[in-house]
């Protein structure tokens, strides 16, 4: 369909039983964007037909291979990751398209987003409030603490991560703090500039050789990894990259069930590859550091919710009287 490269790809990881109203929502989406589904192996891709569709079967099951499989094939100017049950304004081309053609420099675009109770459809599916004109929105410094001036409509500065921060070994009394600020870690549910994220890529790809032919794979926690990658690789101290926009959202989703809530995930087995890339920075040996200080503690809290589901799905019945 396109004659020359899309100016935005949004990227979509798949899993079996997306229902068809939210097809019906994402093909909503306005303009010559390229719209790519990446399904696990073994799905039927059964998307509605639309030209600017592009559907692949990954060929193993698992967020990072997903993503990395739709993103090593987005060919658009822009790329912006989404999951598969949120839902975007059907402006969000003409949104991008205003953003750097009036910010070319920057890197990335955060969209707002709005989180619906699970279960509230009407939330989700609401009609779509229209968007700011980018033309005449402020602009607020990161370095001013101007928050209030974001939440009345102006968009906020956003720096690029302190990787340059020294090696912080308090973590292991007090936690982390060095991850606080205006900065972004993550990569999703932002419009990223390609050039920036094709070069990442490559430098988690080549970080999964171990040796030879032998590769590390890890399933989940792209989100982390791509997003301190791109910074990493193309790091300016004190740079601003990009900004946040303010309200209306411009990105709905749902929350997690209850049943599912803080059910986290060990980080650290894909963000060591971070290290293996990018040793010089101390911000990554101290957010590697605390992911492993977390790894007993998360462990014990997963055995536990465990446990507590089998007692919710198997009570113990009652004695019987006389």
């Amino acid at each position: 369909m396109f004659m020359v490269a899309p100016y935005l790809s949004i990227v979509v990881p798949m899993r079996e039983g997306v229902p068809r109203d939210w097809f019906d929502a994402f093909l909503k989406i306005q303009g010559e964007v390229e719209l790519i589904l990446v399904y696990p192996p073994g799905a039927q891709p059964d998307a509605p037909a639309d030209p600017r569709l592009k559907q692949f079967i990954s060929p193993f099951r698992g967020e990072i291979i997903q993503r990395l499989t739709g993103l090593l094939n987005a060919s658009g100017t822009y790329v912006l990751t989404i999951n598969c049950d949120e839902y975007l304004s059907p402006a969000i081309l003409q949104l991008a398209r205003q953003y750097f053609q009036r910010f070319p420099e920057s890197w990335v675009l955060r969209l707002s987003t709005k989180k619906a109770d699970y279960g509230d459809e009407v939330a989700l599916k609401a009609p779509w409030q229209p968007l700011p004109d980018m033309a005449n929105m402020g602009v607020c410094s990161y370095r001013e603490g101007t928050q209030s001036r974001h939440s009345q409509g102006d968009l906020l500065e956003i720096p690029i991560a302190p990787l340059n921060n020294t090696f912080d070994l308090a973590f292991l009394w007090r936690g982390r703090r060095d991850q606080r600020g205006s900065h972004t870690e993550n990569f999703d549910k932002k419009v990223w500039k390609n050039t920036l994220v094709q070069a990442a890529l490559q430098e988690i790809l080549q970080a999964m050789v171990l040796f030879g032919p032998v590769r590390y794979l890890p399933f989940w926690c792209l989100d982390r990894l791509l997003g301190l990658s791109l910074q990493a690789k193309f790091f300016e101290a004190g740079k601003v990259i990009g900004h946040k926009m303010p309200k209306p959202e411009q990105l709905r989703s749902e929350d997690n069930p209850p049943e599912h809530k803080r059910q986290g995930r060990f980080y650290v087995f894909a963000e060591i590859l971070l290290l293996r890339r990018f040793p010089q920075y101390g911000y990554l040996w101290t957010l590697i550091g605390h992911q492993i200080r977390e790894i007993p503690v998360r462990a014990f809290n997963s055995q536990g919710r465990k446990l507590s589901q089998v007692l919710r799905d198997n009570p113990s019945t009652p004695p019987q009287k006389g």
